[in-house]
């Protein structure tokens, strides 16, 4: 805390989250907490890895969600720090532009880079599911989205570093990640969906009449086949204008021979009666493939 006298800055009323920092007593948010240790850290640090992840708001597994330490980055020669609560990182500075973006004064990961070092933290599936949140973006207030980063801005960063550890990760993830997903859930059916063998749904497309009027914008559809998978989350059971809407669209749907399979958490977790259910649609359309799903016969 500038200006402030060595009696100030041991009082009560302020928290030592690091050595050499101040907070004021209840400013622990994880916001917070990154500028204290920025204001002690190397001018060319800047905060990354999962902890940028979570100021971007991406979904992450739980046991990163709610990790104590904070990981920060380091342009080289300077050293990683070495402190209690901070994982230290180091990496080679680039060709001028900064590895960070300024937000409100905090010094973090660009939306790219922080994908890319997450491959270091994450699984395929959820690294797949970071991926689809950056590129869905920022909700803003008319409903639209405004990405963090777009698929060609993440495959030139990746290609920057053909060497990086977890290379391989990072190209079976880019091959997976769409845009206009809106929930992890969204993310985790549809790619059982593509590792059963099915054909690879589209992501929220809408649904038009003959007069070319939106009807419905499933989450997934296989096109073609005149079928859909919705995942319904508590809030179409509980939100009664939800349900009035859903009723209405089905009955719409229903004219035009559309079939929307409906997902639940269960079937995230055991989607075996899930995939019987979408193979049996599709062989009735007239779908000549077979699923590689190990649990669903080859009869459908």
């Amino acid at each position: 805390m500038l200006g402030a006298t060595a009696k100030q800055l041991m009082s009560s009323d302020l928290d030592r989250p690091f050595h050499g920092a101040r907070l004021p007593v209840g400013a622990d948010t994880l916001r917070e907490r990154c500028l204290a240790l920025q204001s002690v850290t190397n001018a060319t640090s800047f905060v990354s890895h999962s902890t940028a992840a979570r100021l971007y708001g991406v979904p992450l597994p739980w046991r990163l969600q709610r990790e104590n330490t904070i990981h920060v980055t380091v342009e080289r020669p300077n050293r990683a720090p070495q402190r209690p609560g901070v994982v230290g990182h180091s990496s080679t500075p680039g060709d001028g532009v900064p590895p960070w973006i300024d937000s409100r004064g905090l010094r973090i990961s660009r939306a790219a880079r922080v994908w890319l070092e997450l491959a270091s933290q994450l699984e395929l599936v959820d690294l797949v599911i970071a991926g689809d949140y950056l590129l869905r973006g920022f909700r803003q207030r008319d409903g639209s989205h405004r990405p963090f980063v777009t698929i060609p801005q993440l495959r030139a960063a990746a290609a920057e570093h053909p060497h990086r550890r977890h290379s391989a990760l990072i190209t079976e993830a880019l091959k997976l990640l769409r845009e206009r997903v809106d929930s992890p859930y969204e993310t985790r059916l549809r790619l059982i969906v593509q590792s059963a063998g099915f054909p690879d749904p589209i992501v929220n497309v809408p649904i038009l009449d003959a007069a070319g009027e939106i009807i419905a914008q499933p989450d997934l559809r296989i096109a073609g086949y005149n079928v859909g998978l919705e995942y319904q989350g508590d809030g179409h059971r509980t939100d009664r204008t939800q349900w009035q809407r859903d009723v209405v669209r089905r009955r719409e749907l229903d004219l035009i021979d559309w079939t929307s399979i409906e997902a639940v958490l269960p079937d995230i977790r055991n989607p075996g009666h899930l995939l019987n259910t979408l193979q049996h649609e599709l062989r009735r359309r007239g779908w000549t493939g077979s699923s590689t799903w190990p649990t669903l016969g080859i009869g459908g």
